[in-house]
Formats: structure tokens, sequence, C-alpha cells
């Protein structure tokens, strides 16, 4: 459940991802990156994924040869 008074979200529940501070709405906000779920839409149940080896994995892959 979002926070409709949250300051920062302003109750959508969604920021840029390059920019956490700021609204994911191109109105009054920020799009330049993807929109990722801001704290106050997050209830007590959800576990954040770890996403620490998913950089590790990629960086390890050599790019294809064309």
């Amino acid at each position: 459940m979002t926070n409709p008074k949250c300051p920062i979200c302003f109750g959508l529940g969604l920021v840029c991802e390059n920019h956490p501070g700021r609204a994911w709405s191109e109105v009054s906000g920020c799009q330049c990156g993807a929109g990722m779920l801001y704290k106050c839409n997050h209830n007590d149940s959800y576990v954040e994924p770890d996403r620490s080896g998913v950089l590790l994995e990629s960086m390890a892959t050599p790019p294809a040869e064309h």
C-alpha cells in the first residue's frame, strides 16, 4: 500500500531508478531510468531480492564475438 502523502513519490509508489529521490513521473518527477518501488510501497512481508551476484556474473562472461 502506498502512502498518498509521501513527499518523495507523491503516492505513486515508484521512483526513478537513477534518481531515487524523485517520483517516477514525467510531470512531477523523473523518468530517465526505470521505475522502481519506493519504500512507502513495500509491505511488511516484502523482501528485497539479492542482486549482488547479477553484476558479477555478467562481468565474468566475456561478450560474444561477431
